[in-house]
This record gives C-alpha cells, structure tokens and sequence, in this order.
C-alpha cells in the first residue's frame, strides 16, 4: 500500500558557513554524476521492493545514490534503526522545490529535478535518461582529492552552460553525506514484521560545508569522522558530495562520490 503523508512546508535548515581554500596539487576531475536519492522507512511495506531496486543502482559507477530512511513511520509498531531527522526536512524541503504538497515513501528524487515512486522502474528509467541529460549540460563539476586518510578537499566548478546562463549572486550549498554500504535487517514488528530487510548507501549523517558562490575553482575541505556508534565510512560505506542551487530553473544539483566498499573512487586517485 503506497502511504501518503501531508505536511507543511519546512525549510530545510542545514547549512553552515565553513569553507577552506587549498592550494595543494589539482584535484582529480570526473564526469559529473546524477544523484539519485530514496526516501525510505523499514516501517513502510510498500518500500522493500524499492529497496531493492536502490540495491542495485547503487552498483551503478555512473550513479551518486543515497537512500534516506525517514523516522515518521516509526510510530506503527517498527522503528526504523536508521531513520533520520534530517531526512525527513530534506523530503519536506524537496517538496517545497518541486511544488509538492505531500511527501510519502517510496518517493525517488533524481537528480534534484523529479519525483517517482521508488519501486516504480519504468518510471525511474525513464528519469534517469532524461535528467541525465540535463545534469551533463547544466550541473557544476565536482572534483575530489584526497589528502589523508579522512582528509579530503572539494573543487567546485559551474557547467559550461550554467556559466552562460545563470544569475549573478546564485549560490549553492554544500555537503558530504556518508553512507553505509549495505546492511541487513531482521524486522520484529510493525507492518514488514518477520521479513528480513536489505537496504543500500544508507544515509547515516551529513556534514554541511557551507554555501559556495559559483566561483570556479574554490575548494572546501573536510574531515571524515572516527567510528561513531560502530559505523566507519572508511571501512563499511563512502560518501557523497553535493553542490545545489535552491532556485528552480537553476538546474543545478552537482555531485560527486568516493565509495571506499566498492572500490568507486575519481580515476587516477
């Protein structure tokens, strides 16, 4: 049963103000790559097929993919382990962007710019070629260089089409997303109750690199935390890397990602 929840529209209110300039060696360039994000509950029945399916994308090279496990299902009986806050204001920020009045699980956002039902692969093909395209024209290029262990920097650069096109005084913010991997979960209550549940590029936290001007060549810096909690991006997940404009028509959600369980890192890194 696909579930519905109406909301009001809240801003979504993450972003500091840090930012570092580097002048070390160039960071390594790669085709920018489509984000592609899942708004998910362990609590939701409607969700496991679409958890499925993320499974398999996130197999994709070609592919930013994080799923969000959003807390508000929690209360029929199952709490979701990795339900988020902060996933549940990006939804409702999302619906703001794209002139929704709902949010609801599955609910796929690809590439910032459209909203399917997750377990809906027809529909999600045909999201994937089509904002594909938009993202190959439009979104800053992201570039990463490694520095340390946990050390990495970003370079931000605008598309050539974004340079021609966009307002003076646009910004975007950024962030790093880590993600788990994988994870399996045995569901003891609730509406999956007694299934054994496998989710993908689990979102587990977000560290907000502040607002970038469209100034080609800034790079931010950042640090991946320590184990926390028996999760550690180095050893079990990777992470994302987002720049987004809020402005609807700007077109412009940039990423990039380094995938230390897969092996998915910038060529030549």
């Amino acid at each position: 049963m696909r579930r519905w929840l109406f909301v009001a529209l809240l801003s979504f209110g993450l972003f500091g103000s840090l930012s570092v300039s580097l002048g070390v060696r160039d960071a390594v360039a790669e085709e920018p790559l489509l984000l592609v994000e899942l708004f998910t509950s362990q609590g939701c029945s409607s969700c496991p097929p679409a958890d499925r399916y993320f499974s398999d994308l996130a197999e994709e090279k070609n592919l930013a993919v994080l799923a969000w496990h959003v807390p508000y299902w929690d209360y029929i009986g199952w709490r979701d382990p990795f339900g988020l806050r902060v996933a549940e204001r990006r939804q409702r920020r999302y619906a703001r962007r794209l002139g929704e009045g709902q949010i609801y699980t599955p609910q796929a956002i690809v590439g910032g710019k459209e909203h399917h039902v997750g377990s809906n692969e027809r529909a999600m093909k045909k999201g994937l070629r089509s904002v594909r395209r938009e993202v190959a024209k439009h979104s800053p290029r992201l570039s990463l260089r490694r520095a340390g262990v946990r050390d990495f920097s970003v370079r931000l650069e605008r598309g050539e089409e974004a340079k021609r096109n966009s307002e003076k005084g646009v910004k975007f913010d950024v962030m790093v997303v880590l993600y788990q991997a994988s994870a399996e979960t045995q569901v003891e209550r609730g509406e999956n109750r007694g299934r054994k549940l496998r989710d993908a590029n689990i979102v587990r936290s977000v560290i907000p690199l502040g607002q970038w001007n469209g100034e080609d060549g800034e790079e931010m810096a950042f640090s991946l935390p320590a184990q926390e909690g028996g999760f550690d991006v180095v050893r079990d997940g990777g992470f994302v890397v987002v720049a987004e404009s809020h402005i609807v028509g700007e077109g412009t959600t940039g990423a990039t990602r380094w995938d230390f369980k897969r092996g998915f890192s910038p060529q030549g890194s």
